[in-house]
């Protein structure tokens, strides 16, 4: 990745006009490996949703469009999408103030303009005053400090270009999308970026692995036979196939008609409407690594996915009365934490 353009603007919704940038940041190494961090990271974490921008006028998308193909309009367009960014935080007063970070960056011969919205961090740091030939030192708080390179953003865009007809590359990162139900509460991207989320076969994996076990929890809660049935076979189906066939799957488990009914309910409730759909095998191979067991009697089993499944070294043992006896095999030695 490299760095070829940045530029950032202070957006203080406790000022009438917001404070914008008349000239382009300088990059030295430093700056250069925090915008660095600060978008690698975004563009691995596991909530970046790919999206299209809505038809009709789009500034973001517009300003964006012609730095990628006129890099002299840097600075001109990154004030147009600050300004649009200010006039929706000034609309809510519960969105917070920030500065917005903009830049033009390439991977590989691909350019990429990056929206990165750092909300203030409070910090603290010394003053030191010199009275009557003593130190004094005091501890002053920061409140407009930002991310460091180890923290995360909360709200980022990435708008690229791709195809022979310059369609659009959009993919953004919202830690706080669907945390509040109404619009305004996303305002990220139905508002600033006036953009729709595109469900690829990731969010549909994903949204397929956690709703099963958030439904066994409720569902099964008494039937722990059923339920570790349920949960194999849903490791089984992720890891093996390439294919999720949600009414198969229930059948393949669950003889119940009512509790089948409520499974393919729940399931297109959570987001997946389709009867089928490709397995995500990278998401697949990057989550199923781990396993981690926290049982009613107030154990908490960690391992790999492997060692549980090895017979030699994990049984689950099914007692009369409905409860479980969770073993672990040929242990040589332990050591206590």
């Amino acid at each position: 990745m490299l760095i070829h353009k940045f530029i950032i603007h202070v957006l203080d919704k406790n000022s009438d006009t917001p404070i914008l940038n008349d000239f382009e940041g300088e990059i030295n190494e430093e700056v250069e490996e925090l915008l660095v961090k600060h978008i690698s990271k975004a563009l691995k974490d596991d909530d970046l949703k790919k999206c299209k921008f809505n038809e009709g006028p789009n500034i973001v998308k517009e300003c964006c469009e012609e730095i990628i193909y006129d890099e002299i309009t840097f600075v001109d367009n990154s004030k147009k999408i600050a300004n649009e960014m200010f006039k929706i935080i000034k609309s809510n007063q519960n969105i917070s103030s920030c500065d917005l970070v903009i830049c033009l960056y390439s991977i590989d011969d691909d350019k990429y303009v990056g929206l990165l919205k750092l909300d203030y961090k409070k910090s603290y740091t010394h003053s030191i005053e010199f009275i009557e030939e003593k130190f004094k030192i005091q501890i002053v708080p920061n409140e407009v400090g930002l991310p460091s390179s180890s923290q995360k953003i909360k709200k980022c865009a990435f708008i690229g270009l791709s195809g022979v007809n310059d369609d659009y590359h959009l993919e953004v990162l919202d830690r706080d999308l669907n945390k509040s139900s109404d619009k305004e509460g996303n305002f990220f991207i139905s508002n600033f970026l006036n953009c729709d989320i595109i469900m690829d076969n990731k969010d549909k994996t994903k949204i397929f692995r956690n709703s099963t076990e958030k439904w066994v929890k409720n569902s099964l809660y008494d039937d722990i036979q059923t339920a570790a049935i349920l949960r194999e076979n849903l490791v089984n189906t992720l890891k093996y196939k390439d294919e999720v066939d949600i009414n198969n799957f229930v059948d393949e488990v669950i003889e119940d008609e009512n509790l089948k009914e409520s499974f393919i309910e729940h399931i297109s409730r959570e987001g997946i409407e389709e009867d089928n759909f490709t397995i995500d095998k990278d998401w697949v191979e990057k989550k199923l690594k781990k396993k981690n067991i926290k049982t009613d009697t107030g154990f908490e089993i960690k391992g790999n996915l492997e060692d549980f499944e090895d017979y030699l070294k994990y049984q689950m043992k099914q007692n009369s009365d409905g409860s479980v006896d969770i073993i672990i095999k040929n242990v040589k030695f332990y050591e206590e934490k």
